[in-house]
């Protein structure tokens, strides 16, 4: 027995779109972590400028100030300075040193009053009197900025210096890196988000797409086999005519007028799924040229709503199932008196699905019965012999069942049920 295997196409069409949603998601991903990245470059610049500018203006603050200090006694001068200090949680260390390097006022107030040994600062001619520098001091690698101060007659006499430890402006910077890496998670997290839901979407759009591809190869398949056995019926027409039965070529054409309608009337009734309606119409015609009565179970009804199953999926085991039996009535070997019949019959019910095809042909030997949906078993020769074997995976693949009860001489029904507890596989 052999029977045509599973398509490829819709494995295909996912095929491409997971790829296309991958390549998506990883040029997003790529995207979002170099602009993350050049933001993070961009801010550690700007940091470093604005970092300068802090130590720049608390010193023009302190030289403000100290105008209004330096007549206070030392005591006073400490105290009033150690609120300003306080309130400038930026920076690390102030110092103010005089003309003759002593320390007039510290942070560390245990300095205040000794000599200044570290590096002397020289303020160039005609500028504003400030100036940065990297520097290492007596608590490690430091960014300073000078500041000089001038007396009442507007004579140098002394200078102001405001410090900011590299390890606290390394924090800053580490702090702002660890948001923009908090960030680009983020929105890495809502990018899978957002292409998850996409995915769906898409898939959505494929499935369509495989199904309506689907129902048009079964369309062409039934038009190719309508138009066979209307080109049959065509003959029977022109001999009728030709011999004068006018009258029976009339009612002949008429007949066969109503029992199409009435069949793709019937088919279309019963069966919610294009792609499915579609395939049983080409069937019905390939039966009836091959001369076997395909019957349409009266109680047929498939509704989408009670049980997913994809189209592919519906066409490709009924279609399957449906030539099996065509070929056993159509068998070299195949003589009987019995009418050459298929019976159909496809029902839902909420989470439900019965499919039924039987056939008046030679029946399945209890022998050969036992092998049937062995993978290349055949008794039609070489090379065949996988249909059963691909229909029985698929059915089972969507958590169903497929069985036969056949007897000899008499012809075979085949059974498969798929089962939904919440209604859609």
């Amino acid at each position: 027995m052999n029977i045509m295997p599973y398509e490829k196409a819709p494995q295909n069409l996912n095929k491409i779109r997971r790829e296309m949603q991958w390549s998506h998601l990883a040029l997003i991903i790529l995207v979002t972590v170099l602009l993350s990245a050049g933001g993070a470059w961009l801010n550690i610049q700007a940091n470093e400028k604005t970092f300068d500018q802090t130590l720049q203006d608390t010193a023009r603050l302190i030289s403000s100030q100290y105008e209004f200090t330096k007549e206070l006694p030392p005591d006073e001068q400490v105290i009033f300075l150690d609120l300003i200090t306080k309130s400038l949680s930026d920076i690390d260390r102030i110092s103010i040193v005089s003309d003759d390097l002593t320390r007039i006022y510290h942070t560390n107030h245990s300095l205040i009053g000794k000599k200044y040994s570290g590096k002397v600062p020289v303020f160039e001619a005609g500028a504003d009197g400030f100036y940065t520098e990297d520097t290492t001091g007596p608590s490690g690698p430091q960014r300073r900025a000078y500041s000089e101060l001038y007396d009442s007659d507007g004579k140098h006499c002394g200078f102001i210096i405001t410090i900011m430890l590299r390890k606290s402006i390394e924090s800053v910077t580490h702090r702002a890196a660890l948001l923009f890496v908090l960030v680009t998670l983020a929105a890495i997290a809502i990018e899978l988000a957002l292409a998850k839901t996409l995915s769906l979407h898409i898939k959505k759009q494929f499935l369509a797409f495989a199904e309506d591809l689907e129902g048009t190869k079964f369309l062409v398949d039934s038009m190719r086999a309508n138009n066979h056995d209307f080109t049959n019926k065509l003959h029977v027409i022109l001999g009728l005519l030709q011999i004068g039965e006018y009258q029976k070529a009339q009612g002949y054409i008429e007949n066969i007028s109503i029992i199409q309608r009435q069949t793709v009337s019937s088919v279309m009734n019963a069966i919610e799924n294009p792609s499915f309606a579609a395939l049983l119409i080409g069937k019905i015609a390939r039966a009836c040229e091959c001369n076997v009565r395909f019957i349409l179970d009266q109680n047929t009804h498939f509704v989408s709503k009670d049980i997913y199953v994809p189209s592919e999926a519906l066409v490709t085991i009924t279609g399957n199932l449906i030539d099996n039996a065509l070929d056993a009535m159509n068998a070299p070997a195949e003589i009987s008196d019995s009418p050459r019949e298929l019976h159909f019959c496809v029902m839902t019910a909420p989470g439900k699905m019965l499919i039924t095809v039987k056939d008046t042909g030679p029946g399945i030997p209890d022998d050969i019965g036992e092998r049937i949906f062995e993978n290349g078993f055949s008794t039609k020769g070489s090379g065949r012999g996988v249909g059963l074997y691909h229909t029985k995976q698929l059915v089972e693949s969507l958590g169903g069942s497929i069985s036969f009860e056949s007897q000899v001489g008499s012809g075979t029904c085949f059974m498969v049920t798929l089962e939904s507890k919440k209604g859609a596989l």
